[in-house]
């Protein structure tokens, strides 16, 4: 690939990570299911489709496989928060379609990739960077065993969709933000850049979640 190509590509890449990172939030601060938020979550959902496949692409050029990884690692969460509202009825007998197998099979491979160069990195190369890549493929694989149980096992909530919806996307929105600030922010250790918007936003999902679990949220996405 010559260079102005690469260079075309990182552009459009950056542009789409910017209106990722503005649409995110408006998707998440309107979550009654109405038009803004259907709109601002079809704009973030084809940004970050866009930008999983041009971190591939630029990944490939420059031989960087973790990067590789980390694109599919973002892809899936927001695929699997996409894909949830097509299973609204796994609680009623549906069945996940090929497209949703195929996903986890992916996900599960390039998973323990993650885990096992994260392990490779920090034990045999001392280096602690290692703890980026084990981390995220704990949560890969963490994810993909969730979605292995919802695919066989019909799930006894109701809203389970709505619970998988919320986590996978801003699962991904959390993706794009370490993006950002890993290209903008210079910590020391590295990880702590890497890792920051992790440790921070998770809990956030986590609240949000069990509110829904207990009923406590007026989130009512149709």
């Amino acid at each position: 690939m010559n260079e102005q190509l690469f260079t075309g590509i990182l552009y459009t890449h950056i542009v789409a990570g910017g209106l990722a990172l503005l649409a995110g939030p408006i998707a998440m601060f309107n979550q009654d299911g109405g038009k803004l938020h259907r709109k601002s979550g079809i704009i973030y959902f084809y940004s970050m489709m866009f930008i999983f496949v041009s971190s591939i692409i630029l990944s490939i050029v420059r031989e960087n496989w973790f990067l590789f990884m980390v694109g599919i690692f973002s892809c899936y969460l927001v695929l699997t928060g996409y894909r949830a509202l097509k299973l609204k009825m796994l609680h009623r007998g549906q069945k996940a379609e090929k497209i949703d197998w195929f996903i986890l099979i992916i996900s599960l491979l390039s998973g323990i990739g993650l885990l096992a160069m994260g392990i490779w990195m920090y034990f045999s190369k001392s280096n602690s960077f290692g703890l980026v890549p084990f981390v995220f493929g704990w949560v890969m694989l963490s994810g993909v065993k969730q979605d292995y149980k919802r695919f066989t096992v019909p799930p006894t909530e109701k809203n389970h969709w709505l619970l998988k919806h919320i986590a996978g996307m801003m699962g991904g929105y959390i993706a794009t933000l370490t993006a950002f600030l890993v290209q903008n922010v210079q910590t020391n250790p590295s990880f702590i850049a890497w890792l920051a918007p992790t440790a921070i936003l998770t809990p956030v999902i986590i609240y949000s979640t069990n509110k829904i679990k207990k009923g406590r949220s007026k989130i009512v996405l149709k």
